[in-house]
C-alpha cells in the first residue's frame, strides 16, 4: 500500500484485534517522529493521510525499484488511500459470497505486465483472487470525474475480467448515483460475474 488514511489504520495493523482511533493516531505520530512516514490532514473525518518516506520504504519493501511517496502531491496519495482501504473491505466482506484468497497490488501488477503497460494496457488499482480460483479486476472512484472514467471504460474491462469490482465512497456515489444508473449497469448474476460497486 502505497498510502492509508489514519482512521484504518487500526484495521490494517490487526483486524483480528483492533486499537483505538487514539492509539494509532499515536503510533502514526510515532512513525512520523521516526522519520518514516508523511502524515498530513487532507480530506475530512478520514484522519490524516499517512505514506511512508524512503526510510519507511526500506522496512517493508526489499524492491529497489519500490518507491516511496512523496509529500505534497496528495491528489494520487488519497487515490491510494482508497484503494488500500478497498482492499480492507474487499478481504473482510469478499465479492459476491466468496473469501477474497490473494491480493495482487497495482504496484506488482505492473512489474509482471510491463509489454502490456507499454502497449498503452489500462492499469488495474488492484486483482482480487477469489475462493473459488476466479479472480476480479478492482477500480477505485474516489471523485465523480474518476467514476465517469470507470464506466465508460466497463464494457471493455468485462470482456477481460468476467467480475468488475468498482469501489466508490458513500459521498461520491450519491454525486454520481444517477449518472451510474444512466450508465445501463446491470445487477451481477447469480454466479458472480457482471460489475459489484462497493461503498468504501
Amino acid at each position: 500500500m502505497y498510502a492509508a488514511f489514519e482512521t484504518d489504520i487500526p484495521e490494517i495493523l490487526n483486524p483480528e484485534r483492533i486499537i483505538s482511533r487514539n492509539a494509532a493516531r499515536s503510533i502514526v505520530t510515532r512513525w512520523v517522529s521516526a522519520g518514516v512516514a508523511h502524515a498530513e490532514p487532507v480530506l475530512a473525518k478520514q484522519g490524516r493521510l499517512v505514506r511512508l518516506t524512503s526510510d519507511g520504504e526500506q522496512f517493508v519493501s526489499t524492491s529497489d525499484s519500490a518507491p516511496a511517496a512523496p509529500p505534497g502531491a496528495p491528489a494520487a496519495a488519497v487515490h491510494h488511500a482508497m484503494v488500500a482501504r478497498a482492499r480492507l473491505r474487499l478481504e473482510r466482506n469478499g465479492v459476491s459470497g466468496m473469501a477474497v484468497r490473494r491480493w495482487l497490488s497495482e504496484r506488482q501488477w505492473r512489474i509482471e505486465n510491463e509489454p502490456l503497460i507499454a502497449a498503452g494496457g489500462h492499469v488495474p488499482d488492484g486483482i482480487i483472487y477469489l475462493e473459488n480460483g476466479r479472480s476480479c479486476v478492482l477500480q477505485v472512484g474516489h471523485t465523480s470525474v474518476e467514476v465517469a472514467r470507470i464506466r465508460s471504460m466497463l464494457e471493455k474491462l468485462l470482456e477481460s475480467y468476467m467480475i468488475v469490482v468498482v469501489a466508490i465512497p458513500g459521498d461520491v456515489m450519491k454525486i454520481s448515483n444517477t449518472a451510474w444508473e444512466e450508465a445501463g449497469i446491470s445487477e451481477p448474476t447469480a454466479d458472480g460475474d457482471g460489475v459489484h460497486v462497493v461503498i468504501v
